[in-house]
């Protein structure tokens, strides 16, 4: 009797393999065979479901953005007011956790990777925009200023949001966790101001 395939199962386990291939070894380290490896399974096998390099980054920086919007609506539900969902959500970014800490190396080696493919780096454009909108509006709320206004602030969080994390994933011991959100309260208190 033939096996059957259980295609949800394999995808799954293939999108795990890619998404921390990636995080443990960068966009260099990302390849067919190293992805196969971890998956315990062929690389036709990945190829038939990624067909390319870009592919694998395209599925993990997917990944790692539906984790990421998952747990800032999450965050931002369980807010008691919009500036505590500013904070929250912002919170939520850092890498103060081994899974975050992953999560932030994933998306420093596809950051890595948009430089040279148009295709990659629009990819990233809108997954950090659709962030830097997420704050914009909640600032907005929690502030009652401007939208422009409300979009600089937004701007400059997302930009601190993400400095710290890239900071962290190049040097998790000096950007430990306290350090990380020391850091970010200094902006959020700037950009909550009235």
């Amino acid at each position: 009797m033939p096996r059957t395939r259980d295609d949800a199962a394999q995808r799954t386990r293939l999108s795990e393999a890619v998404f921390t291939t990636l995080a443990d070894l960068g966009p260099t380290g990302l390849t067919l065979r190293a992805v196969a490896e971890r998956a315990g399974c062929t690389t036709g096998l990945v190829l038939h479901t990624f067909p390319d390099k870009r592919a694998l980054l395209l599925h993990a920086r997917d990944v790692l953005h539906d984790r990421t919007r998952v747990r800032a609506d999450a965050l931002e539900a369980d807010a008691s007011d919009a500036a505590s969902a500013v904070r929250a959500v912002a919170g939520g970014a850092l890498a103060v956790d081994a899974g975050r800490l992953a999560e932030a190396r994933a998306w420093v080696a596809f950051l890595a990777a948009t430089l040279g493919d148009p295709v990659l780096r629009e990819r990233h454009v809108t997954n950090s925009r659709a962030f830097a909108e997420r704050l914009a509006r909640l600032l907005a709320l929690a502030t009652g200023l401007a939208g422009a206004v409300c979009d600089d602030r937004a701007a400059a969080l997302a930009a601190t949001v993400e400095g710290i994390t890239a900071l962290a994933a190049g040097d998790p011991e000096r950007w430990r966790p306290e350090r990380q959100l020391a850091a970010l309260d200094l902006v959020l208190d700037a950009v909550l101001t009235p």
